[in-house]
């Protein structure tokens, strides 16, 4: 069995500079919090943009695989890329081997159910947390996760006329909610969901939708908007 690693601590010759837990970066940072620091400086400006300027795409996995090159491409060659090694954090996320299989399934659900736009407003974040879960269960990059699978779930909320604040949900909070919903158990993140939400205008996410979506679904995602 292939080697399973901690992707917070353990050292991984594939990804890690010799002898550390320091991921090869493209400053060559080899100190930790150094690069951890450098890290969040630049895909904090990185995310601000992309709220701005969202990253185009057809709300499956190559969609997330461009916003994780978008956020981290300055920082490691290898962003928008699978990772090649197992991990785990607290729990084990989807073999590597199977990244791209369960990954289609996730987002072909997501198409099926018409991306949520048919959701009743009721149990709109239930769904969504559904989603972020299983996003976070598949864990398809070797870093930067959790702010790659935010981004989407910001887009996905967006095409759906809601504005979801992150900002609002503390990172103990998410690590709850992310560990529970490991288990299957969706309630407490679409709890972190519903008080960090709220409606857009159908004008603004008619203009969302325009921005962020890909031409293959963008003309079925405002046909479903305009016939609600």
């Amino acid at each position: 069995m292939d080697e399973i690693y901690d992707y917070s601590f353990q050292y991984d010759a594939k990804y890690c500079y010799p002898n550390s837990n320091v991921l090869r970066n493209a400053f060559d940072i080899e100190e930790l919090e150094e690069l951890h620091r450098a890290e969040r400086e630049l895909t904090a400006f990185a995310i601000a943009h992309f709220e701005l300027e969202p990253i185009y795409g057809s709300f499956d996995l190559k969609h997330l695989q461009r916003i994780h090159k978008g956020i981290f491409g300055d920082i490691y060659d290898w962003a928008g890329a699978f990772r090649s090694v197992n991990i785990s954090k607290g729990t084990l996320f989807c073999l590597y081997q199977n990244i791209e299989h369960f990954g289609q399934d996730i987002f072909n659900q997501l198409k099926d159910e018409n991306y949520l736009l048919n959701c009743e407003e009721d149990i709109f974040t239930e769904r969504l947390a559904y989603y972020f879960g299983e996003i976070n269960m598949l864990h398809p990059f070797r870093e930067g996760n959790g702010r790659t699978q935010r981004l989407f779930i910001q887009y996905l909320a967006g095409i759906c006329g809601y504005d979801v604040h992150f900002a609002g949900i503390s990172r103990q909070e998410m690590i709850e909610a992310s560990f529970l919903a490991s288990d299957c158990d969706y309630t407490m993140l679409k709890s972190c969901l519903d008080k960090n939400i709220e409606r857009t205008t159908v004008e603004e996410q008619i203009e969302f939708i325009k921005t962020v979506c890909a031409k293959d679904i963008c003309s079925n995602i405002l046909n479903l908007v305009n016939n609600k």
